[in-house]
């Protein structure tokens, strides 16, 4: 694909803002010859780097873009300003950097909704000991050892493959493929790299604990319908058919995350019905073990384990807006009995690398793509989020 001075600008800023933050280009699959040049180039300085924004800012307005993709370039040059002010030592109150990173107007969950969840637990948790001593033991028994880790994620990502392309005919590109790979001690459970030509590699963090009961979603979360899907049909869509070179180039802090994780935590809603998601996990994936509890009851504690999925934003909240130290977040965190130990310190290990202090507040795509379209949001909106550019603010 041929770029022109715009493009190049724009994808030569993300990649030289790389070489100042490790991670923040997440993926890069547009010409290979604006990466050796950011590559063999000394490293620019951030007061240079804002005076290509600036530049760049002025292009934008002369470029003969849709509303649409106009709107979605501009937000993205917001967040991008926001991190050349930071590289260049401006303090940001951390609502203004969420506001401005990712377009979002992010919210504080109340903790009467995790309450709620809580009570419930007590009740769907028997056994002897405390709540927290009862699920510990129940999350022990549903453990996966790490030798049979990937073969059952792939399995679970066999199933979801089929049933995307069942949902959502000719959806995907017809020599996509996924690739699993083991590592360790990763802030993250697992994660979707993608490398272009419809081609992602997802890593599986072995030093994590994983549970049978999550294979399907984070199946779906990270590769039909979720990363993997929205990045192939993307690549194809809009970089490949329409010329849309920002397809090219994921920038870690962007409005575009904030729709890719409410991608990401909905897909599994999207394909499945709560009642299908367990039949098929025991059915097709992980016999059930002997020992466990009935269909219905797993079907009601998968519903605790979603609406705990917004905790962590509320810890990240916790420790930047109202600067907890990590005694006091995981106090907090422990009130509620539900949340184990190890995840606990997983929810805080991640909010604090540096990487990912901010990134905990994408995860509010679930909230905005919920509050629109509801809790199982159609397959005909839901195709819209992975082909379509759309900002968060579009959702509110």
């Amino acid at each position: 694909m041929e770029l022109d001075d715009f493009a190049e600008a724009y994808i030569l800023l993300g990649l030289r803002i790389n070489k100042h933050i490790d991670g923040y280009v997440e993926h890069y699959y547009g010409p290979p010859k604006l990466k050796k040049i950011v590559d063999s180039e000394e490293l620019s300085s951030p007061n240079k780097l804002l005076n290509n924004w600036k530049n760049l800012k002025i292009k934008l307005q002369n470029q003969d873009f849709e509303k649409k993709r106009y709107r979605f370039l501009d937000s993205t040059l917001t967040a991008i300003k926001t991190i050349l002010r930071k590289l260049n030592g401006e303090s940001i109150p951390y609502f203004e950097q969420i506001k401005n990173l990712f377009n979002l107007e992010p919210v504080l969950y109340d903790d009467n909704f995790f309450y709620g969840l809580t009570k419930k637990a007590e009740e769907l948790y028997k056994g002897k000991g405390t709540l927290s001593e009862r699920i510990k033991r129940i999350a022990t028994q549903r453990t996966i050892p790490s030798d049979r880790l990937l073969d059952l994620y792939m399995k679970a990502i066999q199933l979801a493959r089929t049933r995307t392309k069942e949902v959502f005919p000719k959806l995907l590109p017809d020599n996509e493929k996924i690739e699993l790979a083991e590592v360790f001690n990763q802030s993250w459970l697992m994660y979707c790299w993608y490398k272009g030509n419809y081609t992602s590699k997802i890593e599986v963090n072995l030093s994590s604990h994983h549970y049978w009961t999550h294979l399907l979603y984070f199946a779906c979360h990270e590769a039909y319908p979720g990363h993997h899907t929205e990045r192939a049909v993307r690549e194809r869509l809009l970089y490949r058919k329409k010329g849309y070179f920002e397809s090219s180039i994921l920038l870690i802090y962007s409005p575009e995350m904030v729709i890719s994780e409410g991608i990401g935590v909905t897909a599994e809603s999207v394909m499945f019905s709560p009642t299908e998601s367990i039949r098929s996990l025991i059915e097709d994936i992980h016999p059930v073990p002997i020992n466990e509890v009935s269909i219905e009851t797993l079907i009601d504690q998968s519903e605790i384990r979603r609406g705990f999925r917004r905790f962590e934003s509320n810890v990240a909240y916790h420790k930047y807006v109202n600067k907890w130290d990590d005694k006091k977040l995981i106090d907090y965190a422990k009130s509620f009995k539900v949340i184990p130990d190890t995840s606990i310190k997983a929810q805080i290990k991640f909010i604090s690398d540096k990487l990912w202090a901010p990134y905990a507040m994408a995860y509010q795509g679930e909230r905005l793509i919920t509050e629109k379209y509801g809790v199982r949001p159609s397959p005909k909106d839901f195709r819209r989020l992975l082909i379509e550019q759309t900002l968060p603010s579009d959702l509110t």
